[in-house]
């Protein structure tokens, strides 16, 4: 069944960062939460965000929700178990509010006693287009990748062109859906690619990790986050 759980919660880890961001951003915008259980303890985690879910399915500027597992991690994985959490807001001023308004709940540093954030970013589209995720990704068994990295020192000019070249064969390969670049307000690039399975996913990452263009661009490129993660 697909999950849409509300973890609209992290808004709560970063508020300072995220005012940062607020003069950038404009539109709706994507809220991503990489989150690596503490311990292993799921069921823990799970109990610790309860209640902060029931408190914020009618939070105001909270448009769409999504929780899914990760099965895959970029270079290496771990031994914990890390779930994905994205949250389309309204607008960066929304996701503020909130954060301002929940930050001191007891409830709230609970929930983060229970993670190790890999990622905690708010993203608009690179190119200020509107994006609907559940327009690509709405069933089971579909993956969807999500990374965050930045061109490395003196790279900046060549990211797009070697991003053009990766991102070319990628597009060609079975199984694929979309890809969409975003940015955060202080300028890391995140990117989302959709798959419509995880055996597709597998076979095409096995291909492209063989052709001269994924290397080229993961050379320009430090990636601070990476999960592939599956529609339950």
């Amino acid at each position: 069944m697909f999950k849409k759980m509300m973890l609209a919660a992290a808004v709560i880890a970063m508020p300072a960062y995220a005012g940062a961001q607020e003069a950038t951003m404009t539109g709706p915008i994507y809220e991503i939460a990489i989150q690596e259980v503490k311990n292993g303890g799921v069921a823990e985690w799970a109990a610790a965000r309860a209640p902060l879910l029931q408190g914020l399915a009618e939070t105001k500027g909270v448009e769409e929700d999504w929780t899914l597992k990760a099965f895959f991690t970029f270079p290496e994985p771990g031994p914990l178990p890390v779930y994905v959490g994205l949250t389309r807001w309204s607008s960066i001023d929304d996701f503020n509010t909130a954060s301002s308004a929940m930050m001191a709940l007891p409830q709230v540093q609970d929930f983060f006693g229970k993670v190790n954030m890999q990622a905690f970013v708010q993203v608009a589209t690179a190119d200020g287009k509107p994006f609907m995720l559940e327009d690509y990704i709405n069933k089971s068994g579909q993956v969807l990748e999500v990374a965050v990295r930045t061109p490395k020192p003196g790279q900046e000019d060549n990211f797009d062109a070697a991003r053009a070249g990766f991102f070319g064969k990628v597009a060609e390969q079975p199984g694929y859906i979309f890809d969409r670049e975003f940015l955060t307000g202080d300028g890391q690039r995140v990117v989302m690619i959709g798959w419509e399975s995880q055996e597709q996913f597998m076979t095409a990452l096995g291909k492209l990790s063989q052709m001269p263009e994924m290397g080229a661009f993961f050379g320009i490129i430090d990636a601070s986050a990476y999960q592939a993660a599956v529609v339950e």
